[in-house]
């Protein structure tokens, strides 16, 4: 049995995933150094690689959780405060060329990115509020507001180009 993992899957489900695990191993330092000592200490069983793989496991699955998370909670914000064009429309102007398809499509993965990492970083502010990591938390609200404006911008870009190709495909100019 042959498995691709396509690389938008390992950028917008994996990476954030691995991000938040390891964020977490950082803010809870204290309480992983306790578990990882009680597991060197059953000795050389094979379990290391096991608790590996189910880290990748879970890594997987806590960045698909973040990504189902922006799309339910975040997305409906981002089209509330910014706009977005009717999906029937975003549809038939990816019909009307390949360059339409190709443009519509990078620009529709570039904005469930940013709409990922908003919601990782919301993840990661609350985290570091619970352990008083502030400048952490700082940081992590600097990253929330800059993936809305990356957000904001793939938005907008993507409403100009739905427009314009849908005038064109009418004749217009």
């Amino acid at each position: 049995m042959e498995t691709k993992v396509p690389f938008y899957n390992i950028v917008n489900i994996f990476l954030p995933g691995l991000v938040l695990l390891g964020s977490s191993v950082l803010l809870f330092l204290d309480e992983v150094k306790t578990l990882v000592h009680s597991i060197t200490n059953l000795g050389s069983t094979g379990l290391e690689i096991l608790v590996t793989v189910s880290l990748f496991a879970i890594a997987y699955e806590v960045g698909y959780i973040i990504f189902r998370l922006g799309s339910a909670a975040i997305e409906p914000l981002l089209k509330k405060m910014f706009g977005w064009v009717e999906y029937s429309d975003f549809i038939a102007a990816g019909k009307t060329s390949e360059k339409a398809h190709d443009k519509l499509e990078m620009l529709s993965r570039e904005y469930g990115y940013a709409r990922t990492q908003i919601t990782l970083f919301i993840a990661l502010t609350v985290l570091t509020g619970v352990r008083t990591q502030w400048w952490f938390m700082f940081v992590c609200i600097l990253c929330v507001g800059l993936f809305t404006l990356t957000a904001r911008g793939h938005m907008k870009k993507t409403q100009k180009a739905v427009k314009q190709y849908l005038r064109a495909s009418c004749g217009e100019s």
